[in-house]
């Protein structure tokens, strides 16, 4: 599986992307993920220092990943 990342701007302080998680993002996240594979729609605040993700959804194909770009008009 290709490791696609898409995001889109929500403000000046929120990203919404939908990507592999990472470690750190997960951290980032403070909860445990039983399943870290395919890709997850998440919301990214603050600084990557400094910021929180919130996970709002995890897809396990390719295509749910290219639909949630699609639809979520991200680049």
């Amino acid at each position: 599986m290709a490791n696609f990342y898409f995001s889109v701007s929500l403000d000046n302080d929120r990203t919404l992307c939908v990507a592999p998680l990472t470690n750190r993002k997960m951290a980032m996240a403070g909860v445990e993920v039983p399943d870290p594979s395919g890709y997850f729609l998440f919301e990214q605040h603050g600084s990557e220092e400094f910021g929180g993700v919130e996970i709002i959804a995890q897809v396990f194909s390719e295509e749910a990943a290219l639909r949630l770009r699609d639809m979520f008009n991200m680049a």
